[in-house]
């Protein structure tokens, strides 16, 4: 809460009378999502934004069909404006940080969250039967964890050496279901079925 002090030529000052903490979110959730065509990838910052995610991390992979190799500083600085007025329309009392595109091997070797997901076409457990068994509602057999991150393919899915690199590194398989989604349904479901269980 603030009240206007001065309204300058090119600023307007305020005195802030009360700061409000919203409640931070229970289980902080990073997306990292394989570099995909640039509209669609800017749909995800938006939608995950406004779904509270905490990180969003690109990440380069082999079938990733984009290439931005002397435009990631431009590239990033757009993402970070995406996310930037979508938590202001979402009401949102943080933004999500966003790294430069990581390649997947860097990804998958040096993160440690409490849980990691892969979203994968071919195998794993139902997301929700996950979500369910870590509910923090009804007859929960575990605590949901501090941090989970899930991990999205591009366009064109997975090679078979990644996902067995992916899971080798702790990462465990989880489905959606039957019908192959795009990558950006995919992650704005997958996101939108970990905050409605872990962070309502």
């Amino acid at each position: 809460m603030a009240r206007v002090e001065a309204i300058r030529e090119n600023r307007t000052e305020l005195l802030i009378l009360e700061k409000l903490d919203k409640d931070k979110p229970k289980v902080l959730i990073t997306l990292a999502q394989a570099l995909i065509k640039s509209k669609k990838l800017e749909l995800i910052i938006q939608k995950s934004t406004e779904l509270g995610v905490s990180a969003i991390i690109p990440v380069i992979t082999a079938r990733s069909i984009v290439n931005i190799e002397g435009k990631t500083e431009r590239k990033v600085e757009r993402w970070q404006k995406i996310a930037r007025e979508a938590a202001k329309q979402s009401q949102s009392s943080f933004v999500p940080s966003l790294s430069p595109p990581i390649p997947l091997k860097k990804l998958i070797k040096e993160r440690n969250d409490a849980k990691k997901l892969l979203l994968s076409e071919s195998k794993g457990t139902y997301l929700r039967d996950i979500l369910i068994r870590y509910s923090t509602k009804g007859c929960q057999l575990e605590k949901p964890p501090l941090s989970v991150l899930i991990l999205i393919g591009p366009e064109g899915g997975w090679t078979r050496e990644e996902e067995d690199d992916i899971l080798n590194h702790g990462f465990e398989a989880v489905s959606l279901g039957k019908p192959i989604l795009r990558a950006e349904t995919a992650a704005i479901s997958g996101l939108s079925i970990i905050s409605h269980f872990w962070n309502l």
